[in-house]
């Protein structure tokens, strides 16, 4: 694909008119510049790549998107959105809510003024440029976003030359803001053609726990039902959704997170979260995938410094001809750290996931204690899952272990429950919410593991 077709689709913008349209300051049009240039030289990823196996990434032709811009106008109507309503229901207090919602046309977000008034910054990440540009230089530009890194797809470099949506949140040196109160954040995607073209959505989020900070959130990406209708004439997939998510956790800082994410059956979403933990910090993230056409998600940790702590968890429930993709990296870049992975997959119908989780210890990284796991469970006889764990240990005073099973859903538990008077969908949501429990349960936030069981047997459901 030349260089030419990519200029005058995905990247139509190009970077100079979005500097100029949002009025962005030269560090920032340098670093897109610079991204650009590496993506455009950047081979498109391709099945045949070991962190891309499996993925259908092959369909997918770049030259036949348009890069959504920013939001400029505000929706008078409210938020409507089943997703939005029941999530702030499942919580009974926010400490801020951002709301982007392409469908609506709107972009808003709310923080409670005491919180704002101890340093407490959320903003969309295009504001925050304008109202705090050290913070905003520091944090973006500190991630490499005008670098080519090593491990760097053309969809990252995508993300850091063109994003337009988004948020940053920090929470500076010594504020905790408890379970009880979190920070919530919906971003709604569209799922219709425009001018002939598929949308690609390019959202880049921000997260900051200062030193001794304590931050709580819950971020729920999703497309309207409509999305489902909206397949291309061609087949091919009418909406892109790249998502770009660092996370940065101060000395003996806590950071609670939950991704939740519902697309329609149009939707390719590619997603990337990085998390860099800082001295005694620690982890909680939890990611729960309810839907899309397909899912290409890296979930990358990497302990900073000595005793930081991760606990990444997640959930998978597909159907149909869904195709799910998940990379999970364990980083341990200095001694005294442990990491936890623990994911679970079921698989209704002819869907189809990969999972690959590396832990990879480095030669300083001694008294590492690092564990992964992936259970997988087939509803279907034709649904099938693939677990590829692997090591990678230079230190020799470790203790790292991995497992993964793979199976059909027990027949006998089916026959039992239907013996009792349930129908067969009825059982399978019984015996895939009871799968999903031990992952869920362990979230701290009061009311979203009631929140995302629910979701997951209405779709069990459907």
């Amino acid at each position: 694909m030349s260089d030419a077709k990519l200029a005058n689709t995905i990247a139509k913008e190009r970077v100079d008119g979005l500097t100029a349209s949002n009025s962005e300051p030269k560090w920032l049009k340098e670093s897109r510049l610079a991204a650009w240039e590496a993506y455009l030289q950047t081979p498109m990823p391709s099945g045949r790549d070991d962190d891309w196996r499996k993925t259908e990434i092959d369909s997918l032709d770049l030259s036949k998107f348009v890069a959504v811009g920013p939001i400029k106008a505000a929706a008078a109507k409210a938020n409507g959105n089943e997703l939005y309503l029941s999530g702030t229901r499942a919580v009974s207090k926010a400490s801020g809510i951002f709301d982007e919602d392409y469908e609506r046309q709107n972009q808003s977000i709310s923080l409670e003024k005491d919180l704002a008034a101890r340093g407490v910054i959320f903003l969309p990440l295009t504001e925050v440029v304008e109202k705090h540009p050290q913070l905003a230089e520091k944090y973006l530009v500190q991630a490499g976003a005008g670098t080519k890194k090593a491990g760097d797809d053309k969809f990252t470099l995508m993300n850091r030359a063109l994003f337009t949506g988004g948020y940053f949140l920090y929470v500076p040196k010594n504020v905790q803001i408890g379970v009880d109160a979190p920070f919530l954040a919906f971003i709604n995607l569209t799922g219709e053609e425009k001018e002939g073209h598929g949308q690609a959505f390019i959202e880049r989020l921000i997260v900051v726990a200062e030193d001794q900070a304590e931050l709580n959130l819950i971020t729920v990406f999703s497309s309207p039902d409509s999305a489902d209708n909206t397949k291309r004439q061609d087949g091919e997939t009418a909406t892109l959704a790249n998502i770009f998510v660092e996370v940065h956790v101060g000395t003996q800082a806590r950071v609670n997170m939950v991704d939740l994410s519902q697309f329609g059956e149009s939707v390719f979403a590619i997603s990337r979260t990085s998390t860099y933990i800082g001295r005694d910090g620690n982890l909680d993230y939890t990611t729960a995938s309810l839907g899309a056409k397909q899912i290409k998600s890296v979930i990358e940790t990497i302990m900073v410094e000595r005793g930081g702590q991760s606990d990444i968890k997640g959930i998978v429930l597909g159907d149909g001809s869904e195709h799910i993709s998940y990379n999970t990296i364990q980083e341990h870049a200095s001694p005294d750290t442990t990491s936890n992975i623990n994911f679970r997959v079921a698989l209704k119908d002819s869907a189809a996931s990969i999972y690959q989780g590396i832990v990879k210890v480095d030669k300083v990284a001694q008294r590492t204690a690092a564990f992964q796991s992936n259970k997988n469970l087939l509803l279907g006889s034709e649904a099938r899952a693939d677990s590829i764990p692997k090591l990678e240990i230079l230190a020799d005073d470790v203790k790292c272990s991995h497992g993964a099973t793979v199976g059909p859903v027990d027949k006998e538990q089916l026959f039992y429950m239907m013996s009792r008077g349930l129908s067969l969908k009825e059982a399978e949501e019984l015996i895939v919410t009871g799968f999903f429990a031990q992952v869920l349960n362990t979230i701290g936030i009061k009311g979203v593991a009631e929140w995302i069981n629910d979701l997951a047997a209405e779709k069990i459901h459907q």
